[in-house]
C-alpha cells in the first residue's frame, strides 16, 4: 500500500477511525485501502476527464478520491451508510461541486434521472466496489438502462465476473452472461487479491468492464429475453425442446420456430449463443 495520498486531506485510516467506519457484513462492505489499486481502477475508465462517474458505496472514499484525482468531470457518490456520509462531506470541502453526495439505497435510484440532471451532454459512467450482497440486482438494473450508460467499471467476486463474461458451452454461462453480452462488451480487466481489502474477503475479486454496444435491445425485448433464458436454464441438463415447451402454444409451433432460427431442438441451453436467445425473444414477442 502506498503512503502517497491524492490531495491535502488526511489518509483513509484517519477517516475510518474518526467516523468509526468498521465494515459491516449486513451492508456487504469490504473496503479498499490500497491506493495503488484505487488509482489503477480510476485510470481504467475510458474518457474519464469528460465523464460524470457514479460511484456506489463509497465507504472510506479511497476510490472516490482516486476518481477525482484522475480528473473525473464530476463524481456522484451514492452511499447509504451515515458514517461514510461524514467522510464524503469532508472531501466535498476540497472538491466542491465536482462531488455530489446522495444518501440513498442504490437499488431505489432512478439512474436515467441522474443522467438527465448531471450529465445531459457528458458521458455517463458507473464505477464501484460493489457491495457484494447487491451486486447482481444492481448489475441487472443497469443492464436494463444500458442505452444511456456509456460504460461500467465494477468490482465483483471473481466467480461472478467469470459468469458475466462466460461464453457458451461453459458451465458458468447463464442468465447474467447472456443479458450482459447482448447490451455490452464485457471483459475482466484484472483480478484483485483479497489482501487489498479490509476486512479481507474469503475469495479473490476482479474488475469487470462493460462497454455499451451501439445497438441496444428494447426494454420489452429484454423482459421477454429474461423469461426465455429463465425457462431454458430451469433444468440445465435437459434439451431445449423440453425446457422451452411452456413458452409455445404447441410442439409444432416450437419446432417450426427453432427450425426458422436454425437452433437444434436437441441442444441444451448452454449451447445457445446470446444472439440465439435474442432471436427467440424477438420471435415470441411478435
Amino acid at each position: 500500500m502506498t503512503n502517497n495520498y491524492y490531495d491535502n486531506l488526511e489518509p483513509i485510516s484517519y477517516f475510518i477511525e474518526k467516523y468509526n467506519l468498521k465494515a459491516l457484513k449486513s451492508l456487504g462492505q469490504n473496503f479498499i485501502l490500497d491506493l495503488n489499486l484505487t488509482d489503477k481502477i480510476a485510470k481504467s475508465i475510458p474518457n474519464i476527464e469528460k465523464s460524470v462517474i457514479v460511484e456506489i458505496g463509497s465507504g472510506p472514499a479511497g476510490l472516490t478520491r482516486a476518481l477525482l484525482k484522475n480528473n473525473a468531470k464530476k463524481v456522484i457518490a451514492i452511499e447509504l451508510d451515515t458514517r461514510a456520509i461524514g467522510i464524503l462531506n469532508e472531501i466535498k470541502n476540497t472538491y466542491k461541486d465536482r462531488l455530489e453526495i446522495i444518501q440513498a439505497d442504490a437499488l431505489t435510484i432512478n439512474f436515467k434521472e441522474l443522467k438527465e440532471k448531471y450529465a445531459p451532454n457528458s458521458d455517463f459512467r458507473i464505477c464501484s466496489n460493489l457491495p457484494y450482497n447487491i451486486s447482481i440486482p444492481l448489475t441487472i438494473k443497469w443492464i436494463f438502462d444500458s442505452s444511456f450508460i456509456d460504460s461500467m467499471t465494477l468490482m465483483y467476486q471473481l466467480e461472478v465476473g467469470e459468469r458475466i463474461t462466460a461464453q457458451p458451452k461453459n458451465k458458468q454461462y447463464g442468465r447474467i452472461s447472456i443479458i450482459s453480452q447482448l447490451t455490452n462488451k464485457t471483459k475482466i480487466l484484472f483480478k484483485v487479491p483479497r489482501t487489498c481489502f479490509s476486512p479481507p474477503p474469503k475469495i479473490t475479486s476482479c474488475i469487470v468492464e462493460f462497454t455499451k454496444l451501439p445497438i441496444q435491445p428494447k426494454k420489452e425485448t429484454l423482459l421477454k429475453l429474461e423469461e426465455v433464458v429463465k425457462q431454458a436454464f430451469s433444468e440445465r441438463r435437459k434439451m431445449i425442446r423440453s425446457t422451452l415447451k411452456p413458452l409455445f402454444n404447441n410442439p409444432t409451433e416450437m419446432n417450426r420456430t427453432l427450425t426458422e432460427l436454425n437452433i437444434s431442438e436437441t441442444a441444451r441451453a448452454e449451447e445457445l449463443s446470446p444472439n440465439d436467445f435474442l432471436n427467440l425473444a424477438l420471435k415470441l414477442q411478435s
